[in-house]
């Protein structure tokens, strides 16, 4: 399991890593309040998705499973090793809330987006990145995206529904392959515009952006209506037979 900063560095070290970062940075940069003061920060393990040299500054938060990891190495540090159920984080603080390698991994993902829902600006944004219950990388063991709890596309939507977010984008990304050689790495560009356009619900990693709704319920309330809500019954189950394609 990729439950270890170490593994997941590794990981987006190797060749098929830095073609996912890549695709996921893609994803990401329209997302990013950019403007002087703006505060922006990524919850999970989101090194590969920044860059030292970018001026974002955005912070990377690391849930303690994951064990401490410096970064950046050449610069003041900006990762911070956290309790994901109670982030450092001042009330609506946040301008802009990545979850990478977070949610598909908790234990307890309503109290989670509880928490999201708590430090994110009245005008906040959060973005939500997990392995697509649809799609082939799911099943990929190898990589990070093949552990925890992939979602469907309504189940991800209702999910943060319940925990004071309204989605406004969904979409899949990472259409290439999760056991493609060098030959479809280098043509990751031309499939991804086919998958986007002929297959978009086979993307390996969903992708879905949400506001925060300033007259839901959040914290003990919202957890007092998880605990009513049976929210087992409608995540996704570890994948496994044949795969499904389409979305929901």
């Amino acid at each position: 399991m990729f439950e270890d900063a170490d593994l997941l560095r590794d990981y987006y070290r190797t060749r098929q890593g830095r073609h996912v970062a890549m695709r996921l940075r893609r994803a990401l940069a329209d997302f990013w309040n950019r403007a002087p003061n703006a505060c922006n920060a990524a919850l999970g393990y989101a090194p590969p998705v920044f860059r030292s040299e970018d001026q974002l500054r955005a912070l990377a938060l690391m849930p303690k499973r994951l064990g401490p990891r410096r970064w950046p190495k050449k610069a003041p540090v900006r990762a911070a090793l956290v309790d994901s159920r109670a982030l450092p984080v001042q009330n609506v603080q946040l301008d802009r809330l990545l979850l990478l390698h977070a949610l598909e991994f908790d234990p307890n993902p309503s109290r989670l987006l509880d928490e999201c829902w708590r430090v994110l600006d009245g005008s906040g944004r959060l973005m939500v990145m997990v392995p697509n219950r649809n799609g082939l990388w799911a099943r990929a063991e190898k990589t990070p995206f093949g552990h925890g709890r992939p979602y469907s596309r309504g189940q991800l939507r209702h999910l943060l529904q319940e925990h004071g977010f309204t989605p406004v984008e969904a979409r899949t990304i990472l259409f290439t392959p999760p056991a493609a050689p060098g030959l479809f790495l280098r043509m990751g560009p031309q499939i991804e515009r086919l998958g986007r356009n002929w297959s978009p619900g086979i993307g390996g990693v969903l992708v879905i952006e949400a506001e925060k709704n300033l007259y839901a319920p959040a914290g003990q309330a919202g957890r007092q209506r998880t605990a009513k809500s049976a929210i087992g019954r409608k995540l996704a189950p570890r994948p496994s037979g044949a795969i499904r394609e389409g979305t929901e």
